[in-house]
């Protein structure tokens, strides 16, 4: 029996008791199920040793084992006796033989034949190897020993190294054993067809240094500063090393990060790839509008946390970092079709402008919130305080968006504007702006199937809706420290385990690959504090990991319950035994309870048994969480793919409908792979759960610039490629310097999938998922009767102006019918003649003759950068050239390569504005431009950042 206290071991020795000994549990979760040992069949024992490639895990890392007698598991008691030697023992009744599989989270799983001493040598994966070797040559460069804390932001996870997803580098570096926080690990939202890159940040007082390595590479780009106090001569140096695109993401989230910002925004800024005013203007929003206009909630009745009675819609204008943060934080996402997001500027809607409806679905009515942050007014605010012009460029910004974080820590509400504030809400007006696929019929009121409008300003200030009423806000109760925090997770499962030793006589164990923990920690708050340090303590009591796959965290609303499920499963039965429970904000702990037991099982048969299912909502998971619960566990009983589970967890839930998006997006990286300087850009016709996995995966989003929702009627959107298919939207493959794109229709048709053999929803449900997860995974499924197809259609060139139309939806106008109006005679060829007969055309009657002799040349350079970005997305060529436009820094300085700021706008196309099509460069400017052009000519490996407007 291992007893495990701060992560330290300590052996017990086992006091044998001559008549009866009870099966100790060894660390899988389902072969121990209390009865008592037999005494006439006769035990063995076996030694067992595993050996890891790199040594320090044997004493950092717990193995698991299974053991196997022809196809039946054995259950066996496992005892330490040094650091990576065991003894095995369990009952001796087969004739069979025995084969013994050793399993690690990063290493290469091994069996052998059951033998009376055994040794394993597990190798590491290719992405452990990685993982590990950066962190121990970042230790070696940066002494982490010396540091006061210390930050990794990689893009590691669903990257993929030798075509699997690269989960494990992330494990590596936990495993490492430094000083290394498992909250201080921040995995970068990117897509399976890039390369991995890590940067190594370590603070001492508040001095940055950075080691980034990119490109899978063990050799770095960059060793050196990462502060926003830098030199102007230094951040050259830094942007001139990183030959990626993720400099400002390296930059911001570091500089964040160790300005104190909330670290659930750090965490939407590592979906959303970086910090900025936008990221930082969308939290405060959402503070602000989760304080005045509340969710309405139930009477709270019974065992459960109150359900809430309305939910948030957003409308939104993609390109601004805003629209991610608030989906982010609302947890209204795309996929819950929450979000409707088109360009709407021509209706006097802005970039950072958010609509929020409060929709009652019981009253049919709702509240309409328009809010925005104020750009320009909040940064006259911060030069006038600091002197500082932050549109000067990249080293401004750091300190800017340190200004803001010194602001919303002490108020985040204070940088929210509110626009305009109504009630009253029709739900004819609702269904006006956010769409329906079909008819809504409710009572005497009858709603024809209607494209979604978004935030039409014009419309909505011509409804003339009465004035909203706010909400008087309630005082917050104490906060609770990041140390209470985390003994919040020693506790839970410490609770948990006394819970399984007394019902199943099962020791839970550390490193449990059997094991689940399933929380809403690090996405809810509790009593106005952040719960990111409760998953601290979880990872430091039990050993599991997101990476490893045993610690899944649940997207979920702010003001949602801290709610955690311990889940052990059986690899050889549809079994999940689970203990449910809640931390409420006074301290107390509500435990599940179902007919006097504390663990239910949650699996497949339970879910074929409606009055069960009825019953376990009722008294052990009471808080309107069942499905996100039990579907998730029931998909991790079978081990999906990394990438599979990040997007369920983003999703909150597994269904049927959430699938589609890992096959669209497989396809589309296959059959229209990127080119140097081409982006994805998606606009979605058909929503429903899919457009979330298609988000996480494809990496695009509202934040970004690269992702649009036009919700169109099912009419619309009836395949005429695919019979019995959905064209589900439109993806635009853009090419960010030539300004021109193509465009296709994706189109998807169900599977066939046999579910008779359940009689309820949900354990159909079920089966349909496990049948999808084995198809993405390429195993055969019985049930699949036919499978799915995937096409794409009608590819055809356009210009700025057309892409202009489909992200605006201008007027009625149908994306759909749109591209199938367009000419698909015309070429990338003819599209080029044309632009350089139109630039050509456009400088030879510019007679423009401006002479101001204002040395600041950066705005005039900048607006024409932008207008020419705001047709593209987000590049995920890595090693995309820098724009010629570099802003030149502050107006007192000299254009000279020790004073250009390299990093600054140029950078910016990871979120693109919404303003017209392109326009050509001012000649007068162009005497600047040309300067800039040699200066950036002269300068090595400048690299393309994610960075925003």
């Amino acid at each position: 029996m291992v007893v495990k206290n701060n992560g330290k071991r300590f052996v017990f020795i086992l006091l044998v008791v001559t008549l009866i000994a009870l099966m100790m549990g060894n660390v899988c979760a389902e072969d121990v199920n209390g009865t008592n040992v037999d005494t006439i069949t006769p035990t063995k024992s076996i030694n067992v040793e595993v050996n890891y490639e790199y040594t320090n895990d044997n004493n950092n890392v717990i193995p698991d084992f299974y053991i196997y007698s022809g196809e039946d598991k054995i259950e066996y008691n496992k005892e330490l006796v040094s650091s990576n030697r065991f003894v095995l023992t369990f009952k001796d009744n087969s004739s069979n033989g025995y084969n013994i599989t050793a399993l690690t989270a990063g290493y290469i799983s091994q069996s052998q034949i059951i033998s009376d001493s055994i040794t394993f040598n597990l190798k590491a994966s290719d992405a452990y190897k990685l993982g590990r070797d950066v962190t121990a040559d970042a230790d070696r460069l940066l002494d982490f020993k010396t540091a006061d804390d210390i930050l990794v932001v990689t893009t590691a996870g669903v990257t993929k190294l030798n075509g699997k997803s690269t989960e494990d580098a992330l494990e590596a570096i936990l495993n490492y054993g430094t000083k290394i926080k498992y909250s201080n690990v921040l995995m970068l939202r990117d897509t399976a067809v890039n390369p991995i890159d890590f940067a190594f940040i370590v603070k001492r007082g508040n001095e940055l240094k950075a080691v980034i390595y990119e490109n899978g590479s063990r050799s770095y780009s960059y060793l050196g500063t990462i502060s926003e106090n830098m030199t102007r001569e230094q951040w050259n140096n830094y942007i001139r090393s990183i030959h990626g695109q993720n400099a400002w993401s390296f930059a911001s989230l570091a500089n964040g990060w160790v300005a104190g910002v909330s670290r659930e925004v750090l965490q939407e800024a590592a979906f959303h790839g970086h910090i900025c005013e936008g990221t930082l203007g969308g939290y405060s929003i959402v503070k602000a509008l989760i304080k005045y206009y509340p969710p309405v909630q139930e009477t709270l009745t019974g065992g459960g946390s109150p359900a809430d009675v309305t939910s948030y819609k957003i409308l939104g204008v993609p390109g601004g970092s805003d629209d991610d943060a608030v989906l982010f934080f609302l947890d209204a996402t795309i996929g819950k079709t929450s979000y409707v997001g088109i360009d709407t500027t021509a209706t006097g809607a802005t970039e950072n402008m958010l609509g929020f409806i409060r929709w009652d679905a019981k009253s049919l009515s709702g509240d309409l919130i328009i809010m925005s942050f104020d750009s320009k007014k909040i940064k006259a605010d911060f030069k006038a305080e600091t002197g500082i012009n932050a549109d000067a460029g990249s080293l401004e910004e750091l300190k800017y968006c340190t200004w803001w974080i010194n602001k919303i820590n002490k108020n985040p509400e204070e940088l929210a504007t509110f626009l305009y504030e109504f009630t009253n809400l029709t739900e004819e007006q609702y269904y006006y702006l956010m769409g329906t696929a079909k008819s809504v019929v409710h009572g005497n009121v009858s709603i024809a199937p209607v494209e979604s409008h978004g935030l039409d300003l014009k419309y909505i200030l011509s409804l003339n809706l009465p004035k909203a009423t706010r909400t008087v806000p309630s005082g917050e109760s104490g906060s609770l420290s990041d140390e209470e925090m985390k003994n919040i997770g020693f506790e839970a499962y410490n609770k948990a385990s006394a819970i399984f030793k007394d019902e199943l006589n099962i020791n839970l164990g550390k490193d449990n690959v059997d094991l689940g923990i399933f929380t809403s920690a690090g996405y809810v708050y509790l009593n106005g504090k952040e719960t990111v340090a409760v998953r601290d303590g979880l990872y430091e009591i039990a050993g599991a990991t997101l990476y490893s796959k045993n610690l899944l965290q649940y997207h979920q609303a702010l003001w949602k319950p801290l709610w955690f499920t311990f889940i052990l499963r059986n690899p050889n039965s549809d079994v999940l035994y689970s203990v449910y429970l809640r931390y409420n904000p006074d301290g107390t702990w509500f435990v599940g309870e179902l007919n006097g037991s504390n663990v239910v099982d949650i699996g497949i048969e339970t879910l074929n048994s409606s009055a069960k299912v009825k019953a376990i909502q009722k008294t052990f998971m009471p808080d309107k969480n069942w499905n996100n619960i039990q579907s998730i566990a029931n998909a991790w009983k079978s081990n999906p793919n990394f990438d599979q589970i990040m997007a369920f967890l983003y999703h909150n839930h597994v269904c049927p409908g959430v699938q589609p998006g890992f096959f669209i997006t497989d396809y589309i990286q296959q059959n229209h792979p990127l080119g140097e300087n081409e982006s994805y850009n998606y606009i979605a016709s058909s929503t429903y759960c899919k457009d979330d996995s298609l988000t996480y995966l494809l990496g695009v989003s509202p934040g970004m610039g690269t992702y649009f929702v036009q919700k169109l009627p099912n009419s619309d959107v009836t395949s005429t490629y695919v019979d019995g298919a959905t064209d589900e939207g439109a993806l635009v493959i853009w090419d960010n310097n030539l300004n021109i794109g193509r465009v296709v229709i994706v189109s998807f048709k169900w599977p066939t999938i046999d579910t008779s053999m359940y009689a309820t929803s949900e354990a159909k449900r079920a089966a349909q998922i496990q049948a999808f997860i084995d198809l993405y995974k390429g195993i055969n499924n019985p049930n699949v009767l036919e499978n799915f197809v995937v096409k794409t259609s009608e590819e055809k060139w356009i210009t700025a102006e057309q892409f202009n139309l489909l992200k605006s939806g201008s007027g009625e106008l149908n994306t759909m019918d749109y591209i199938k109006s367009l000419d698909g005679s015309v070429t990338k060829e003819d599209l080029l003649k044309q632009l350089e007969k139109n630039n050509n055309s456009n400088t030879n009657t510019n007679t423009n003759t401006n002479t101001n002799t204002n040395s600041n040349s950066n705005s005039n350079v900048n607006e024409n950068s932008h207008s020419s970005a705001s047709s593209a997305g987000v590049s995920n060529n890595r090693n995309m050239p820098q724009s010629s436009n570099s802003n030149v820094g502050d107006s007192n300085n000299a254009l000279d390569s020790s004073s250009a700021d390299l990093g600054s706008d140029d950078g910016k196309s990871y979120e693109v504005s919404k303003k017209s099509p392109a326009k050509s460069i001012n000649p007068d400017y162009m005497p600047y431009v040309v300067i800039v052009i040699l200066i950036v000519g002269i300068l090595v490996g400048v690299g393309y950042m994610k960075h925003r407007k």
